[in-house]
């Protein structure tokens, strides 16, 4: 007898997704407030750290190399190299050590180039396959790295230890949060209700015009908006103005950064980097658009100050 064809499981529909989706970013928050409301600088770089790693280790289980020669070396090399990196940042910036992270990253960027070459030597050259190993492991350091360290200094951009908190680096990592998520959220939820008009569908079918201009902006204005009403003592080095511009602007950088991975996760036929949050993927999914929009605002407060 003939084996009968195993039944495939229809896709969640729209209201399934929105709730698991609800229900993981609200757990998320719960962490992020519980981070703030403990007021421990290296609790908090522990959890910054933690996560920054957790995406390497999704971008490098994305590139689909398990089984090819060599391969087992050198994802051990970048993640080891990228581990040590955020361990290094957190200390300088825990202790004040501007001198020493400001050469940190190039340090860390030829370690990855140097290390990955070596592991590579031992094994013959494979044509694609090679090149992807070692431009794959250069790019995971850089892009869940040395971007992700940019939370770190966020977090002491008040100044070292107990300067760091009552600079408000707690507030300025919160008030990026809110902005970036609320972004996203709004260009989904409007997106998925009112969207008629694809933005670029070659990249982010599931995008659309609406969701950008009525949904992404407006949320990220909102939401900033609504984090300086409530914490703005503790960022002393905005005023409604940079609020608003803000807004406007990570808006912009979260976008771009949600896309970079659609672009990846395009070019190598996955649609999550991971399945451990419910409605959103993986640690990649999630922190994609934050890992563009860390440096701006990093950048526009040391501009402004």
């Amino acid at each position: 007898m003939a084996d009968l064809p195993q039944a495939t499981q229809p896709p969640p529909g729209r209201g399934s997704t929105f709730l698991r989706r609800a229900a993981s970013t609200v757990s998320l928050w719960v962490l992020v407030a519980a981070a703030v409301a403990m007021g421990s600088p290296v609790l908090f770089s522990v959890l910054i750290v933690a996560v920054g790693l957790l995406a390497c280790f999704e971008f490098l289980g994305l590139l689909g190399l398990e089984g090819t020669r060599g391969w087992r070396g050198v994802r051990s090399v970048s993640f080891a190299v990228a581990a040590l990196y955020l361990a290094a940042a957190a200390y300088c910036c825990h202790a004040g050590a501007s001198p020493e992270l400001g050469w940190l990253d190039s340090a860390g960027i030829a370690a990855v180039v140097v290390f990955t070459t070596l592991a590579l030597l031992f094994h013959p050259v494979d044509g694609e396959d090679t090149k992807n190993m070692f431009f794959g492991s250069v790019f995971s350091f850089v892009y869940t790295g040395v971007l992700t360290s940019f939370l770190l200094r966020l977090l002491y951009v008040g100044g070292p230890v107990a300067g760091g908190a009552a600079g408000g680096g707690y507030y300025y990592v919160l008030f990026l949060l809110v902005v970036t998520k609320f972004a996203d959220m709004g260009a989904y939820i409007v997106g998925t209700a009112i969207g008629k008009h694809k933005f670029i569908p070659h990249i982010s079918p599931g995008k659309t015009w609406e969701g950008i201009v009525f949904g992404c902006f407006p949320f990220a204005v909102g939401g900033g908006a609504a984090a300086f009403a409530l914490f703005g003592s503790g960022m002393p080095l905005l005023t409604w103005g940079h609020v608003i511009a803000l807004g406007f602007l990570l808006a912009a950088v979260a976008v771009v950064g949600d896309l970079a991975e659609s672009v990846l996760k395009r070019c190598l036929a996955r649609k999550d980097s991971g399945a451990v949050l419910p409605g959103i993927g993986g640690v990649l999914d999630l922190l994609d658009s934050v890992l563009f929009t860390a440096p701006v605002l990093f950048f526009y407060l040391l501009t402004i100050a």
